[in-house]
């Protein structure tokens, strides 16, 4: 298996025949980017979830792509030039959902996540993944 997350999506099935493509799996950076919009900074440096961001984190972080529609029932696009729009462009598009949608949405991509923490913990125990503690190697004292 390998270290490095390869750039693959995966299309979750939503009602009424619409589907969200995901990332198969987020890579370092977009972790941090979803937890970095997950929480934010008080006064004295604590950190707060920002109740806001909070629920719309995961999908932002995940979502590449959707068959969802408008009002007009045309395509409502979050792709521009072959790529996805930024997330602060989305959390605008999100926002304008119906809360069933976007709660639908997010329990998909919420099982998906959860199957994904699933596969990797599996993988630990099964030695896929080297322990710690299996791994180091003793100390070599160097003379000073």
């Amino acid at each position: 298996m390998s270290d490095v997350v390869v750039p693959q999506t995966v299309t979750l099935l939503l009602s009424n025949g619409r589907t969200v493509t995901v990332w198969a799996e987020l890579n370092h950076r977009q972790h941090k980017a979803m937890y970095q919009r997950m929480f934010r900074e008080i006064e004295g440096g604590e950190l707060r979830r920002d109740m806001e961001k909070f629920v719309d984190a995961k999908i932002v972080a995940y979502v590449e792509d959707w068959t969802l529609t408008d009002p007009q029932q045309q395509p409502l696009e979050i792709r521009r030039k072959g790529e996805r729009i930024s997330a602060e462009e989305l959390q605008d598009v999100l926002d304008n959902l119906k809360q069933s949608v976007l709660m639908e949405m997010k329990a998909a991509i919420d099982a998906h996540h959860d199957r994904i923490e699933a596969a990797a913990e599996a993988q630990k125990k099964t030695g896929s993944f080297a322990s710690a503690s299996s791994t180091m190697l003793p100390s070599v004292a160097v003379p000073a």
